[in-house]
């Protein structure tokens, strides 16, 4: 291990996770607090936006900078299910969001990745968390995390708030009041 944890100190984990992950309820730029309650939203989003040929473009490029965060030898333009026929509400509810900044906010490129990086965060922390302990050299099985993807986990329908990609058709997602999933 590179690290030395002194008395007193945070864990790698508990700093790691105070850093990059942003809390519920966080204001965001476009003007609604991170909730897993957006997930219905974002989705619907993708579903109903249809971008001029100018907006696919900054949306192409946002999205293609930003690894899924489920299967992350894949951008967030393009994941694994996507390419077998398939729809990851994850990376779905990150679409869906941008396609609302393009449209309805004239986000640029670096604005929609910035927000749509800054949703991923907060939706799938473990994620994010476990890749920054890896680039410190910390092995994130230490604390129960792994950057391995959970389309190749088979948690394709496991909730967003338990790690999963939220189902590959209906919203899967104890988490959202009023019972979905």
């Amino acid at each position: 291990m590179g690290w030395v944890m002194k008395a007193g100190e945070p864990s790698p984990l508990e700093r790691i996770s105070k850093e990059i992950t942003p809390a519920a309820g966080t204001q965001t730029d476009y003007g609604i607090p991170l909730s897993l309650q957006s997930l219905p939203l974002f989705i619907s989003w993708k579903d109903e936006i249809v971008l001029a040929e100018g907006e696919e473009i900054v949306f192409h490029d946002a999205l293609v900078q930003l690894v899924a965060p489920c299967c992350d030898d894949n951008n967030a333009f393009q994941c694994c299910c996507e390419k077998g026929g398939a729809r990851c509400n994850l990376v779905t509810s990150g679409k869906g969001l941008a396609a609302h900044l393009i449209r309805e906010k004239g986000y640029t490129v670096d604005q929609v990745r910035d927000a749509v990086l800054q949703w991923f965060r907060f939706a799938r922390p473990d994620y994010y968390v476990a890749s920054a302990l890896e680039k410190e050299g910390i092995e994130p099985g230490l604390y129960g995390l792994t950057t391995q993807g959970d389309c190749y986990r088979g948690m394709c329908e496991v909730p967003i708030s338990r790690g999963g990609c939220g189902g590959m058709g209906e919203l899967v997602e104890p988490a959202i009041q009023g019972g979905q999933g």
